[in-house]
C-alpha cells in the first residue's frame, strides 16, 4: 500500500478509486457517502454512517481492508475540524480501526511490536447465537493468537495510519470545539490508549485531563493513561503514582471504578491493594452501574466478568481467594446470561480442583454457587468447560459433586 497523508479533506474523496476497492459487503463505492454523512448528517444519520463504516471496514474486528486505510485519513480530517459534530464517535471508531475489536486488548493493551494478542478478559463485541437440539451455543469472532503486525502488511499500515493522527487527537482536546464536547474529551483518551508507540507524547496530555471539569473525562483519562504507559518502563512509575493519588481522592462512582480498574492493570499488588478492594466491593454489591453516559468509550466498566478479571489478574496468590469469594457473591445477582456465563467460566477455571483431588470447603462453595446460578447455564459454554475439566456437564449432576 502506498504511503498516505495523515489528513485528507472530504472534497478529495474522488481521488480514491473506491469502486475498485472492497469491504466486507462488496465494493467500497458507498464509503464516500458514509463519510459525507458523518460530517454533514444529523445525529441519526451520522450514527448510522459510523456503524456502516464499522461493520463494513472493520468486520467483527477481524477483517480490515485497503478501503479502511483510505478512509482513516478522511476521518482524522473530520476530527481535526473543531466545527464538526460527533467527533467522539469518530475517535471510538478510529480505535476499532487501529486494533480490530478493542475488547480483545482491555487488560494487556496493544503494541504493534510488543503485544498484539487478545487477553480474553472481555468477550468480543460481535457474537452469534445458535439454538438446536436443546443447546444454545454462543459463537465469537477470533484472531487466533493475535494480529500479524509484520511491517509492510495491511494491518500494520492501518494501525500506523491511525497512530499518525496522534497530534490531531491531542490538538482536538483543546481546540475551539472541545470545551463543550464532553463526549469528545472522554473518547480521545480511549483512542490514545491504543496508540502506545507515541506514549511519551500521550501521557502528559492524559495526565492533564485528570483535572478536567467532567468526572467522565477524568475517569476515561485514568484508564487511557494506564494503557498508554503499559510498554514504557520510564512512564509506568509516575503514572501509577498519580493514579494512586487520584484514587485516594476520588468522590464519584465512575472515577472510583475506572481508577480501580486502571490501577489493577499495572499488576503491582503491593501498590494497588485499595483499588482491588474497591473492585471486590463492587462485585459483592453486584457491580452497580457507574457508566456516566450511553456512549462512554470504556463500555466494560460495568461488566462483572471484566471487573472480576481485572481484580484477579491485578492481584497475587494471597489476594486471589478474596477475589474468587467476591465473584461468587456476585454471580447469584446476575440475570444477564452473557455476564453470568462469562463470570461462571472464570470462576470454574480458577476455583475448581482437578477431578479426583479432594474438595475443600472453598471448592464445595464454588460448585454449589455455580450450580445454583441458572443464568450461567443458559448457553452451553459452562457445561462444555466442565466436561473438558472432567466434571459433569449437566447442571443437576454437577451440583451433586459438592455433596460427594
Amino acid at each position: 500500500m502506498d504511503h498516505l497523508p495523515t489528513i485528507a479533506a472530504l472534497d478529495q474523496l474522488d481521488q480514491v478509486p473506491w469502486d475498485t476497492l472492497e469491504h466486507a459487503y462488496g465494493d467500497a463505492s458507498d464509503v464516500p457517502e458514509m463519510l459525507r454523512a458523518i460530517r454533514h448528517g444529523d445525529d441519526e444519520i451520522r450514527g448510522e454512517a459510523i456503524n456502516g463504516l464499522l461493520y463494513s471496514l472493520d468486520h467483527q474486528g477481524v477483517q480490515r481492508f485497503e478501503a479502511t486505510l483510505h478512509a482513516i485519513r478522511y476521518l482524522v480530517g473530520i476530527v481535526a475540524d473543531p466545527t464538526a459534530p460527533g467527533r467522539g464517535g469518530l475517535a471510538r471508531l478510529l480505535a476499532e480501526f487501529a486494533v480490530g475489536d478493542t475488547a480483545w486488548f482491555l487488560h494487556d493493551g496493544f503494541h504493534p511490536d510488543l503485544q498484539a494478542a487478545p487477553d480474553d478478559c472481555a468477550r468480543p463485541q460481535a457474537s452469534s447465537v445458535i439454538e438446536g437440539k436443546g443447546m444454545i451455543v454462543r459463537g465469537f469472532p477470533s484472531i487466533g493468537p493475535g494480529h500479524d503486525m509484520t511491517a509492510g502488511l495491511g494491518l500494520r499500515e492501518i494501525y500506523l495510519a491511525v497512530v499518525a493522527g496522534v497530534p490531531v487527537y491531542l490538538s482536538a482536546l483543546t481546540d475551539g470545539g472541545a470545551a463543550d464536547d464532553e463526549d469528545l474529551r472522554a473518547s480521545i483518551p480511549f483512542l490514545l490508549a491504543f496508540c502506545t508507540p507515541r506514549a511519551a507524547e500521550i501521557a502528559p496530555a492524559l495526565t492533564a485531563l485528570l483535572d478536567d471539569a467532567s468526572a467522565a473525562v477524568r475517569a476515561s483519562a485514568a484508564l487511557g493513561l494506564s494503557h498508554a504507559v503499559k510498554f514504557e518502563a520510564a512512564l509506568r512509575g509516575p503514572a501509577l503514582a498519580v493514579l494512586g493519588e487520584r484514587f485516594a481522592a476520588a468522590t464519584t462512582d465512575v472515577e472510583r471504578r475506572c481508577l480501580a480498574l486502571a490501577l489493577s492493570r499495572f499488576e503491582q499488588p503491593a501498590d494497588t491493594a485499595a483499588a482491588r478492594a474497591a473492585l471486590h466491593a463492587a462485585l459483592i454489591a453486584g457491580v452497580p452501574a457507574a457508566m456516566p453516559f450511553e456512549d462512554f468509550a470504556w463500555q466494560r466498566i460495568d461488566s462483572p466478568p471484566f471487573v472480576f478479571c481485572e481484580a484477579f489478574i491485578g492481584g497475587d496468590d494471597d489476594d486471589h481467594p478474596a477475589t474468587v469469594a467476591a465473584g461468587l457473591a456476585c454471580l447469584p445477582q446476575l440475570t444477564d446470561t452473557d455476564d453470568a456465563a462469562d463470570l461462571a467460566l472464570w470462576i470454574a477455571r480458577i476455583a475448581l480442583p482437578d477431578p479426583g483431588e479432594p474438595l475443600d470447603d472453598a471448592a464445595r462453595i464454588a460448585i454449589a454457587t455455580l450450580a445454583d446460578a441458572a443464568p450461567a447455564w443458559h448457553f452451553s459454554d459452562l457445561g462444555n468447560l466442565l466436561a473438558d475439566r472432567g466434571y459433569p456437564s449437566v447442571r443437576e449432576e454437577f451440583a451433586a459433586v459438592a455433596d460427594a
